[in-house]
């Protein structure tokens, strides 16, 4: 206080000349110039930094440029500052009565445990917390919304002494409203003041709180955002999915059942593929097709795919490195089949066994397509985190051209399964209704050969078992479609009409689906990239693709190496005859 005496005593004597105590003691501020001669940055230092500085730039740049210093300090009447005069704070109230009254009623005016708990004006609307550099809420963005709620909310020691759960900003940053909002630039989805208000916070406990259960669907239809919402909807825990499941011991449950279903039949398959790898590639007695070599860098690149695997499920390592390091040497696997030495062509002709009718070659090149378009529209928005992957949605113009791409290639999905369902039955009926006329369906002989695969590969065997029409490899990845395909349509029907299932459906009913389709999802694309599109066509005998599912039909020297029963079978019925009279179904 003495230095910022002696610095008006410095100025005032200057402005004003010689004068007594009593009358420099009854000097009014008329304009901001007058303060701005003590509590500027410079007479700041001056003063030994007692004078409380104020940003002149950033109260220019503020709203309340135009305001004369007493305009919020009224109580500040001359100089020196009597002790009086300081008790008395500046008050936003006295312009913002509105804002103010609803802010008192808030949960945000709650007594603070620790000091500074509870946000005051300046915290959610002045840079650094600063109150003479107030910026404008016309100038935020949607996104400033949620930074500056999210800033505190995050804190867990803070949130903690007031029993809130900090699982609220990451749920939001995972729900659709979030990842629309924050990643792809969609304005219109909902932030944290759409719903929970801005000056008048309340706890969803309060009833007058707009996110109470009697008041959340009427928030949830205003605006337009989900016309025809009510409560079943409303509270079914999309917006915070994470608090939902904390919630419900049966989503809890869900999501648990999902998991150790993925980990569990994916570590599976690559346990098959690993041990397939290990008799092909570097079995003595077995050269694979494709080569030594190339079988190498295919193991090589296996290893690197299930490095990026584990990385990106525990969030440990660099996984992208990983992943970029498999599909280079599985580049380097297709240089080097290409550039060896080509079988004389006559060797390589010979009669061809018909394998797939035109009908299931139409339908599976349309499940290929449609679950292809499905995978690159869908996993950017699951995994909205991952910055690369939001760059995919370029391709479609966005977030909505994207969601139209994935609706569409669900409905051509769906008709494909239902085309081939429906080609079941006529293909019973045609065989008066004979279970053998689907030769997909699983039989003691596939139970057998599991086991004597297994058998074999543990060295308890010296020979793998001769293989039918279809093995069991075939036949997992078939009814992985016919497990997969219900829960996948019937909890995609569920989130793409959101409003008229969620008001049907139980509260968790919304939440059950979602995790039903997006983990269900994940377990799909996993068992295709490392069971289906090996045993199809990465493995060395096949390599670098198997074409079967364009032609249709297999050579001699395939049927030998992967249906040798069903060959001898052809063979011996008819001996002159080039294709197979069996169908596949």
């Amino acid at each position: 206080m003495a230095a910022l005496l002696g610095t008006i005593g410095l100025l005032v004597p200057v402005a004003f000349g010689q004068q007594d105590n009593e009358s420099q003691s009854q000097i009014a501020f008329d304009d901001v110039d007058s303060c701005m001669a003590c509590h500027a940055e410079q007479q700041e230092r001056q003063a030994g930094g007692t004078a409380a500085r104020v940003d002149l730039a950033a109260l220019n740049a503020s709203p309340h440029k135009d305001l004369k210093c007493q305009g919020c300090h009224s109580s500040i009447t001359s100089f020196p500052h009597t002790a009086e005069m300081m008790k008395t704070k500046a008050s936003c109230a006295s312009c913002h009565a509105e804002q103010q009254d609803a802010y008192l009623l808030s949960a945000h005016a709650k007594p603070d445990k620790s000091p500074g708990d509870h946000p005051t004006c300046a915290n959610c609307h002045a840079t650094g917390a600063d109150p003479h550099a107030v910026f404008s809420s016309k100038t935020w963005t949607r996104r400033d919304a949620i930074k500056i709620c999210g800033d505190c909310h995050s804190q867990t020691e803070r949130m903690q002494r007031y029993n809130v759960d900090t699982d609220a900003v990451h749920s939001y940053k995972e729900s659709f409203h979030g990842k629309a909002l924050l990643r792809f630039g969609m304005e219109r989805a909902a932030n944290c003041i759409d719903c929970h208000r801005s000056h008048d916070v309340l706890a969803s406990s309060n009833p007058a709180s707009p996110v109470h259960r009697n008041n959340a669907a009427q928030t949830c239809s205003q605006q337009g955002c989900h016309p025809g919402a009510q409560m079943n909807f409303a509270m079914s825990g999309v917006g915070h999915l994470r608090l939902k499941v904390k919630e419900s011991v049966i989503l809890q449950a869900e999501a648990l059942f999902f998991h150790w279903l993925t980990v569990g039949t994916i570590l599976f398959l690559l346990g098959g593929v690993a041990f397939d790898l290990r008799r092909r590639v570097f079995s003595r007695d077995s050269i694979p097709a494709s080569g030594r070599l190339v079988g190498f860098l295919i193991s090589t690149s296996f290893l690197f795919l299930l490095s990026a695997l584990g990385m990106a499920y525990l969030k440990i390592g660099n996984a992208p490195w990983s992943a970029i390091a498999a599909f280079t040497l599985m580049g380097l696997a297709f240089l080097f089949y290409f550039l060896r030495p080509r079988r004389p062509k006559a060797a390589a002709e010979g009669r061809r066994y018909t394998r797939f009718t035109v009908a299931q070659r139409v339908q599976h090149i349309l499940l290929a397509v449609s679950f292809t378009l499905l995978v690159i529209t869908g996993m950017p928005l699951r995994f909205a985190e991952t910055e690369w992957l939001s760059h995919v949605y370029i391709l479609f113009g966005g977030l909505q051209g994207a969601r139209l791409t994935h609706r569409v290639a669900a409905v051509v999905m769906i008709a494909t399964w239902i085309w081939h369902t429906l080609y079941l039955f006529y293909r019973w009926h045609k065989a008066g209704y004979s279970l053998k006329s689907w030769t997909m369906w699983p039989t003691r002989k596939d139970f057998s050969d599991f086991f004597g695969t297994i058998k074999y590969h543990l060295g308890l065997a010296k020979e793998e078992p001769k293989f039918d029409r279809f093995q069991f490899r075939e036949k997992f990845d078939y009814f992985a479609v016919y497990w997969g395909m219900p829960i996948m349509v019937f909890s995609g029907l569920v989130l793409w009409f959101p409003i008229y299932f969620g008001n049907r459906l139980p509260e968790i009913g919304l939440s059950f689906a979602y995790i039903a389709h997006s983990d269900e999802a994940i377990l799909a694309f996993l068992a295709i990239v490392t069971w289906h599109m090996y045993n199809a066509h990465f493995n060395p005998d096949r390599f670098p693709m198997s074409r079967v599912f364009l032609t249709g039909e297999l050579t001699r020297e395939e049927m030998e190496r992967e249906h040798p029963l069903e060959l001898e079978r052809i063979e011996s019925a008819s001996p002159d005859s080039s294709a197979g009279e069996q169908k596949p179904t």
